[in-house]
């Protein structure tokens, strides 16, 4: 962009015949309604992923959950569901390939229950050492 082309994009023309107490005040009021709006979508819209986060997450904190924490804690949960997804799409990118002829499908099914019995173990561990750091 040159100069020349677009001169009201460089220019600023000062505000003439307004006394500063006057746009200073004109100013204020819609400023403030604008910004109590704005606190209040953000407000709203983390009383909403609250409400989304799974319970076992909301357990991980002791009491009220703050802003930071529900925020935290929703970027824990997008994560691991993006990890799941990820490792879903692998599967099926295997599966479509022909891996799965492989294994049998009973090695597969036993793998599969093993993976979730796994999984299933290790939360009930993080869920109990919380329990006793508590108490």
């Amino acid at each position: 962009f040159s100069r020349l082309d677009y001169p009201a994009l460089y220019m600023c023309k000062p505000k003439r015949g307004v006394k500063r107490d006057e746009s200073k005040e004109t100013y204020k009021l819609p400023h403030r309604l604008i910004e109590k709006k704005r606190r209040d979508r953000i407000n709203e819209c983390i009383a909403q992923l609250k409400d989304l986060l799974p319970e076992h997450l909301k357990l991980t904190t002791l009491g009220h959950l703050e802003k930071a924490v529900v925020l935290e804690l929703t970027l824990k949960h997008l994560k691991a569901l993006t990890a799941l997804t990820e490792q879903q799409h692998q599967k099926i990118m295997a599966l479509q390939n022909g891996e799965r002829s492989m294994k049998s499908p009973v090695q597969a099914d036993l793998d599969a229950f093993h993976s979730g019995f796994q999984t299933c173990a290790k939360e009930v561990l993080q869920y109990l050492s919380r329990f006793e750091s508590w108490t």
